[in-house]
């Protein structure tokens, strides 16, 4: 999972998160990107409203607490990356109907999509192991995250 790790920047990665809805969820994860810097303000609805538009066709809510919210745009250069842990859980519409607790967010750019296949089936088969799982809902901090997932390698 170290790929991961490669993408993901610890400014990126918000703890203990809260949200009402799928909406609000995929909103404030993208708000904290542009808070961040990760993503130019001018595109905060835009990207919000691609990332809805994909939901409609499918939850990315995969299941077992996990949610992969991605789309692919125009207007980013490189793929572009967050995460949410909520211990709790938010309703994701998740395809188990159960609540979800990690959240990777993917940003990509429309013309290099393909090459982020490979990505989204590896978060998918390593957040598919209980036990990685629960080390990420524990997660306090960055450091704890680069242990659960070097601890797979």
């Amino acid at each position: 999972m170290n790929q991961l790790l490669e993408i993901l920047d610890p400014k990126n990665i918000i703890f203990d998160f809260k949200a009402s809805t799928k909406e609000d969820a995929i909103r404030k994860m993208i708000s904290h990107m542009v808070a961040t810097q990760t993503l130019e303000a001018v595109h905060e609805d835009e990207t919000v409203s691609s990332l809805m538009n994909r939901e409609k066709s499918m939850s990315t809510g995969i299941g077992s607490g996990v949610a992969i919210p991605h789309c692919s745009v125009h207007y980013v250069n490189e793929l572009k990356c967050a995460m949410a842990i909520s211990p709790n859980g938010i309703d994701f519409d998740a395809l188990d109907h159960g609540l979800v607790q990690i959240f990777i967010m993917l940003i990509v750019p429309k013309n290099k999509f393909q090459d982020h296949i490979k990505t989204l089936a590896l978060i998918a088969k390593t957040l598919n192991i209980p036990e990685e799982r629960e080390k990420l809902i524990k997660a306090k901090n960055f450091e704890e995250i680069q242990k659960a997932f070097l601890s797979k390698s």
